[in-house]
């Protein structure tokens, strides 16, 4: 069975027990109204009108390795567009640094979105009660989106370079704002700021990505990655100067290997250089797992709170 139906089944598992019961009520009421020869005709109809369809099933895709300097003249001519954006997000970098970068790595497939080329997993069971989680990958340099263990979104990142790397762990997203300043040079301007650990200035943002770790602790985004990541978490609540709710948690993990090979450019020697399993994602959040339930229990709470007493 395809992952993603197996997946989409389980899901749904508590929705199907209470349809069922509810219809088996029914079934009992209509079968004491109704005749035995005038319901059988109804059910094997239903039954014979049901279509069962097959997923499409996606072929691998194979990465190659070119050299800049002789791909440049084609890359200036790369319009915005589904191969450019496969670049970029494959090679972690801003668009018009690629003709700067040494060595490309290339997909064989150009998908019409770069869930094609995501390393994280699709879906991970252990991760259905958990409505909205974040995940950063030291190694592979990548951020992932959840809810309710399925992957929603992913995009390329620029962590803390080898002597201010990111700090991992669970974190949660605190404050927002649209426009601040860099504490460590007030000339930065940050776009899209959403701070995750407040006494430290660790945050993510919009900011340049080279193609490898170059930030002072910070998670560096694509603009519209850092836009939609703005509006998609939840902040803090504070009450009394504490937090009474915590937002939407965050968990940085892995390790990147300074002074050696990017990672990526390994895709073109093993297709699954970058991939990150389930059973990985699982690994890394099971420690955390219990606070994140709690905190979330929290949140449900004051939003239940907010609901009723604005009828």
């Amino acid at each position: 069975m395809d992952q993603g139906m197996k997946y989409k089944k389980t899901q749904n598992l508590r929705k199907f027990t209470y349809q069922f019961l509810i219809g088996c009520s029914l079934f009992s009421f209509f079968q004491c109204t109704t005749s035995r020869t005038e319901k059988i005709p109804i059910v094997q109809q239903e039954v014979e009108t049901k279509e069962i369809v097959s997923p499409p099933v996606e072929r691998p895709v194979n990465y190659h390795l070119l050299a800049s300097k002789d791909t440049v003249e084609w890359l200036g001519s790369l319009k915005t567009g589904d191969t450019l954006t496969a670049l970029m997000v494959l090679n972690r970098v801003d668009g018009w640094r690629l003709k700067h970068l040494d060595t490309l790595v290339f997909p064989d497939t150009i998908g019409t979105d770069i869930d094609l080329y995501a390393p994280f997993p699709k879906f991970v069971d252990d991760l259905q009660d958990v409505h909205k989680i974040l995940f950063v990958s030291h190694y592979a340099q990548a951020f992932a989106v959840y809810e309710n263990g399925e992957r929603i979104k992913w995009g390329p990142v620029s962590l803390g370079r080898k002597y201010k790397p990111t700090p991992t762990g669970l974190f949660a997203t605190n404050w927002k704002s649209k426009k601040t300043h860099s504490t460590i040079n007030s000339s930065w301007i940050l776009e899209w700021y959403f701070n995750l650990a407040n006494f430290e200035g660790i945050g993510m943002h919009q900011y340049a990505l080279p193609g490898f770790p170059a930030s002072h602790g910070c998670i560096r985004l694509y603009r519209d990655d850092a836009n939609w990541l703005y509006h998609w978490a939840d902040q803090w609540i504070i009450e009394n100067s504490k937090v009474a709710v915590h937002g939407t948690p965050v968990v940085i993990f892995g390790e990147y290997p300074y002074g050696q090979k990017k990672p990526w450019l390994l895709l073109a020697e093993d297709m699954k250089a970058l991939e990150i399993t389930p059973e990985a994602l699982t690994s890394v959040t099971e420690e955390y797992l219990p606070t994140i339930m709690e905190r979330q229990l929290k949140r449900d709470s004051v939003n239940l709170y907010q609901t009723i007493t604005s009828l």
